[in-house]
């Protein structure tokens, strides 16, 4: 399964491999001429890519649910989960560096699955949430939700 954060900033691959340090996460690093990777201990591969298109550009931008105009982005951030067996620990990582990244950045951001299906939009310091993944957030990993101001999606 594969998540992304899109970003309207950009994070040097050395800034991600210290906050993930700096929250105890074991991790090895890889890092090539167009993006910086990461293997987290419990299987969960962090992937930064660049957006090389100026900001007018139609591939600079993401059509989300939870605003009218198009997300402009700079930075994508992609998950991927190599072992299964570790999934519900690798979900909630996947929360708590994507949380980690918009509140040290103080930058917007859009989460999803590359499905298409979006899991929660940061704007302005708040989170609005998928009414669908909050419930399962909520019910797996509530500690999480404590320290963040959220709403849910309402169209």
């Amino acid at each position: 399964m594969e998540y992304s954060l899109k970003i309207n900033g950009r994070q040097d691959v050395l800034g991600i491999r210290s906050l993930l340090l700096s929250n105890n996460f074991k991790v090895s690093h890889t890092k090539n001429k167009n993006n910086g990777e990461f293997e987290l201990e419990n299987g969960l591969k962090i992937s930064i890519y660049n957006n090389h298109f100026p900001p007018n550009h139609p591939a600079a931008s993401y059509e989300t649910m939870f605003q009218e105009e198009d997300f402009i982005y700079e930075q994508t951030i992609s998950y991927e989960l190599k072992n299964n067996q570790n999934y519900e620990l690798c979900y909630k990582t996947m929360y708590e560096i994507s949380f980690a990244i918009l509140k040290s950045l103080k930058v917007n951001g859009v989460f999803y699955h590359t499905s298409g299906e979006e899991i929660f939009f940061y704007k302005d310091g708040k989170y609005t949430f998928n009414r669908t993944y909050l419930e399962l957030l909520q019910k797996s990993y509530g500690e999480l939700l404590k320290h963040i101001e959220y709403e849910v999606f309402m169209k």
